[in-house]
């Protein structure tokens, strides 16, 4: 009854502020496919990030969310946004992403939980931050970003359990698969400094994530909340550090991650098959260990990192399944960014969920959506 009071509260916040009309009224109708070009929702995505940015002082908003309009910055996903807007040529907004987050680092040298400027340090945020660092290492040679990633690097394994998990300094305490995804960049840190106790700690990691395989295909412990069935979100940040992990080793770890990653996905595109037929598919949110629906909402950055992973295979494998598939969660995203709005704010963002209010991230356009598109 709580959940549903919320809702119907959140559900008139939403619907009090005429610019938002179109996102709910959208969401009540069938699904259409976008007929804009690709460089068309980009170039949209690109710009609403810089707005985000511009929206407060340091990092970027967390995003723009209908009740209170656009949230403080979150230093985890400023972290991994960086490098994408190196790549779209923004280089002196990543550079000042890169300061700012120098700037807010804890001197245990790990990175803030949560959004704001909050003074507990977070496991996943350190490995996310760490990425945006070396990316502008690689870009710049400047050594104050490789300097900032290696004393969050040294954190991350001053704090690893001796199995290889981290249990410490995580979201709600507790291990996660996804925590593949700071593996990743202790590799990349290996890679610029040679010092093999960072080598070691992601293997460490490998090795205690293999052991935690379901006979069906997946992880324990991937879910976002313990005991729920793991969302699109963290099946793809838990595939995606294994495929990136893989390339950054030997290449008998490469076949092996990259056999694992593979698997998974065959796995996840056959049991959906018919939700990824007919693009702008509706993949839901949640699937359980046999890869079958456990929601009937779709978490929609989630989509667009599935459609990441399932490209990088494609390039590895060249199978046709997998690019379908891949589109076909593409077009979903594109259908969902927001072209129309008497609201500047709103252009060019994706919404957490479709429909808008469902349970993942309800009424809101999370920056993580924009990159991840």
């Amino acid at each position: 009854m709580k959940k549903l009071l919320v809702d119907l509260y959140e559900g008139f916040r939403l619907l009090s502020r005429p610019s938002h009309w179109s996102l709910a009224g959208r969401d009540c109708r069938t699904l259409r496919p976008s007929n804009r070009p690709d460089q068309e929702h980009i170039k949209a995505a690109l710009a609403w990030l810089c707005r985000a940015q511009d929206a407060v002082p340091g990092g970027v908003s967390a995003g723009y969310f209908c009740k209170r309009g656009w949230m403080p910055a979150y230093p985890e996903t400023t972290g991994y946004i960086i490098p994408t807007l190196l790549q779209a040529g923004y280089v002196d907004r990543a550079l000042a992403l890169g300061e700012w987050e120098i700037e807010v680092q804890l001197p245990s040298g790990a990175v803030r939980g949560g959004i704001g400027r909050n003074d507990y340090p977070i496991v996943f945020n350190t490995g996310q931050v760490i990425l945006g660092w070396m990316a502008l290492y690689r870009a710049t040679a400047k050594e104050q970003f490789l300097a900032a990633a290696t004393c969050a690097a040294d954190w991350l394994v001053e704090v690893q359990d001796p199995d290889g998990k981290w249990s410490r300094h995580t979201y709600l305490d507790a291990p996660r698969a996804y925590h593949a995804r700071v593996a990743w960049p202790l590799l990349e840190v290996y890679a610029a400094t040679d010092q093999a106790r960072y080598q070691r700690a992601a293997i460490d990691f490998l090795h205690w994530i293999q052991a935690q395989r379901l006979p069906t295909g997946g992880f324990a412990h991937m879910a976002l909340e313990p005991g729920q069935p793991p969302i699109t979100h963290t099946i793809a940040y838990t595939l995606r550090g294994l495929l990136e992990c893989g390339l950054l080793l030997d290449p008998d770890w490469r076949q092996t991650l990259g056999d694992i990653v593979a698997q998974n996905a065959f796995r996840l595109i056959q049991a959906q098959a018919a939700q990824l037929r007919a693009p702008p598919s509706r993949l839901p949110a949640a699937l359980d260990d046999n890869w079958s629906t456990c929601a009937t909402h779709s978490c929609l950055p989630g989509n667009a990192q599935l459609a990441i992973v399932l490209l990088k295979i494609h390039a590895q494998s060249n199978s046709d399944d997998l690019a379908r598939a891949a589109l076909a969660l593409i077009e979903q995203v594109k259908a969902c960014q927001v072209f129309a709005s008497g609201n500047p704010d709103l252009l060019g963002g994706l919404p957490a969920s479709l429909p808008i209010w469902g349970s993942y991230v309800p009424f809101a356009l999370p920056n993580w959506g924009a990159k991840f598109l």
